[in-house]
């Protein structure tokens, strides 16, 4: 869809006003928008200022979305992750992050054509975001790749969101043309540790390898690192707190 305002001025904000005050050119801000896909995101207002806004909004959901898909870009998103991280380090509980990527899917683009490919791609964010907490990031960080950050969840918690997800996208049944296409999604899960601090690119590593690991062991599949039994949890940290407290008060 392209600019639609055809009453206003693209350039309403250029050159010099009667009083000699250099403004602003709005037309390369709505050109950007304009390939991008977008409506042209002024309001029908002759207030500059809420022009000027409401384009600069438009530009700032433009840089940390994907255009295809509306999940987040791989940009915000490692700017969520490393968040997250240090929000794990600092709470004491857990973050989740998955890492899911579309089967067999440059057989889908060769056979069926890239437009079915966009489907399958669109489709499958959509089921990804029905599937999701409030608190939870969705991105498309790739092609075909996409990730999911599950903050302030355990490990067990973690699994059986993940899961969640992956039964709702396993198999995606979408008809394109004449043919019912079954595409299925290989997921790595891992989460972080309470013990040391780690890196946004290393975490996506981890969860990258258990997702090969899924391909490898024939796709579809969700796996996942074994859950270390010595992980405390928060929950576990309060009760040792409150029994220190006690023990303390009965040593006095």
């Amino acid at each position: 869809m392209g600019i639609k305002h055809n009453n206003l001025d693209t350039d309403l904000m250029s050159g010099n006003d009667s009083g000699g005050k250099k403004q602003l050119d709005l037309s390369a801000a709505l050109r950007i928008l304009q390939n991008a896909g977008r409506e042209d995101p002024r309001p029908l207002t002759d207030d500059p200022n809420a022009q000027i806004q409401s384009i600069i909004d438009a530009l700032c959901d433009l840089s940390i979305h994907d255009g295809l898909t509306r999940l987040v870009n791989a940009t915000f998103f490692h700017a969520v992750l490393a968040r997250e991280i240090e929000r794990s380090l600092r709470t004491g509980r857990t973050c989740g992050l998955m890492v899911l990527d579309i089967d067999y899917f440059k057989q889908i683009n060769d056979t069926y054509g890239h437009g079915a490919g966009d489907m399958v791609l669109q489709s499958a964010a959509t089921h990804m975001k029905n599937s999701l907490r409030s608190m939870d990031t969705a991105a498309r960080i790739g092609g075909e790749e996409f990730a999911v950050i599950l903050p302030e969840c355990e490990p067990e918690n973690a699994i059986q969101a993940a899961k969640r997800i992956h039964a709702g996208l396993n198999p995606l049944c979408l008809v394109i043309g004449q043919h019912t296409l079954n595409v299925t999604t290989s997921v790595g899960l891992v989460w972080t540790s309470l013990s040391y601090s780690v890196s946004s690119t290393a975490l996506l590593s981890e969860a990258d390898r258990e997702m090969y690991r899924a391909k490898r062991s024939g796709r579809g599949r969700l796996c996942h690192p074994p859950i270390e039994t010595t992980v405390i949890t928060q929950q576990e940290r309060s009760d040792l707190m409150s029994f220190r407290i006690e023990e303390s008060i009965h040593d006095r």
